[in-house]
C-alpha cells in the first residue's frame, strides 16, 4: 500500500467510538454457541473498518437468526468476488480468534484486493455454503498507517509523563510498555510492536485481550520494542463523552480501536491488526521481521 486517504479534520472521541461500536455490535453479547459451527442461514459480516487495495487482513464475525454471535474454532473458507463479480482464484482460510476468551470471537483471513469498490464473499464450510454474507467496501487507499509505509514518529506517553494511571487505563500494566515513545521505538533500528488500545474505555471490549496478547509475548521477544499507546489522553475525564483521543491516534489514522502494528527495523509497517489479534498472527508477523 502506498499513501493514505487524507484525514478530514481533527479526530474526535466520537469517531473512534462509532467505528468501535460497529465492531462491538457484530461480536457483542454472550455467545453460548461455541463449537456448534455455522448453519447455512447464519449471517456473516466483514467487521474490518479500513480495507484498501493491496494485501489485507479481513476480520469476519457471524450471528444467528436471533442476532446471537456464533463461535467455532474450526477455520472457514472465504471466497471473495471483485466489484465486477469476478472471483479471486484462490479461497482464503479464515482462522478463528477469541476476541474475548470463551465468550465471543471472529475469524481472520488474508487476501489481495486489486480494485476499490463494493466487494462480496461467500463462506464455505464442510456443511456447504453459508447463505448470508454481506457485501463490504474496499477503498483505494487506507486511512490507517498502511503496510509498506513509514510508521509515524508519534510522541506517546511514557513513565516519565506521570503516574501509571495517568498514562494507561490497563488495570494490570506492564511498565516495559511505557519505557519508550512510539517515535523512539520506530526510529530505534529494531523491530517494534505498537499497540493502540484503551482497556478501560474500549467500546468493542477487545482492547484488553489485544493488549494481553502483546504482553504475553514480551519475554519471548526481548529484541523487540513493545509500546502501548493509550488511545485517550485525559483518563481522569468525568464521563465517557469527555474523553479526547491522543494526537498519535490521528497521526496513525485510527478509525477504530484497538489496533496492533508490527514495524520492522527500518521503521516500516509490515503488519497491522484491527479489533483483535491472535497470538499465532503476532508471532508469525514477528518471525518475518526478525528473519
Amino acid at each position: 500500500m502506498t499513501g493514505r486517504r487524507p484525514a478530514s479534520g481533527a479526530l474526535r472521541r466520537g469517531t473512534l467510538a462509532l467505528a468501535a461500536a460497529a465492531l462491538a455490535a457484530s461480536c457483542g453479547g454472550d455467545s453460548g454457541n461455541g463449537g456448534n459451527g455455522l448453519s447455512r442461514d447464519a449471517l456473516v459480516l466483514v467487521v474490518s473498518s479500513d480495507l484498501a487495495v493491496g494485501r489485507e487482513r479481513v476480520l469476519v464475525s457471524a450471528v444467528d437468526r436471533e442476532n446471537r454471535p456464533l463461535a467455532d474454532d474450526r477455520p472457514l473458507r472465504l471466497a471473495f468476488f471483485a466489484p465486477d463479480g469476478s472471483p479471486r482464484e484462490e479461497e482464503a482460510e479464515a482462522r478463528f480468534i477469541w476476541a474475548v476468551p470463551g465468550v465471543r470471537g471472529m475469524w481472520a483471513a488474508e487476501t489481495v484486493f486489486d480494485a476499490p469498490g463494493a466487494w462480496s464473499f461467500e463462506v464455505r464450510t464442510p456443511g456447504g455454503t453459508v447463505q448470508g454474507a454481506a457485501p463490504f467496501n474496499v477503498a483505494a487507499a487506507p486511512l490507517t498507517a498502511g503496510v509498506g509505509e513509514k510508521a509515524p514518529a508519534s510522541r506517546s506517553k511514557t513513565l516519565a509523563d506521570g503516574p501509571m494511571d495517568s498514562i494507561t487505563s490497563d488495570p494490570d500494566p506492564d511498565p516495559r510498555l511505557y519505557e519508550a515513545t512510539a517515535a523512539d521505538a520506530v526510529g530505534s533500528g529494531r523491530p517494534s510492536v505498537i499497540v493502540f488500545a484503551s482497556p478501560s474505555f474500549c467500546v468493542s471490549r477487545t482492547c484488553g485481550p489485544a493488549l494481553d496478547t502483546a504482553k504475553g509475548l514480551i519475554d519471548r521477544y526481548p529484541g523487540v520494542n513493545w509500546v502501548h499507546v493509550e488511545v485517550y489522553d485525559n483518563l481522569d475525564a468525568p464521563d465517557f463523552e469527555s474523553l479526547v483521543p491522543v494526537p498519535a491516534a490521528e497521526e496513525w489514522g485510527l478509525p477504530s480501536e484497538p489496533w496492533v502494528f508490527v514495524v520492522d527495523e527500518d521503521g516500516v509497517v509490515t503488519h497491522r491488526f484491527e479489533g483483535t489479534v491472535g497470538r499465532f498472527e503476532l508471532e508469525d508477523a514477528l518471525a518475518q521481521v526478525m528473519e
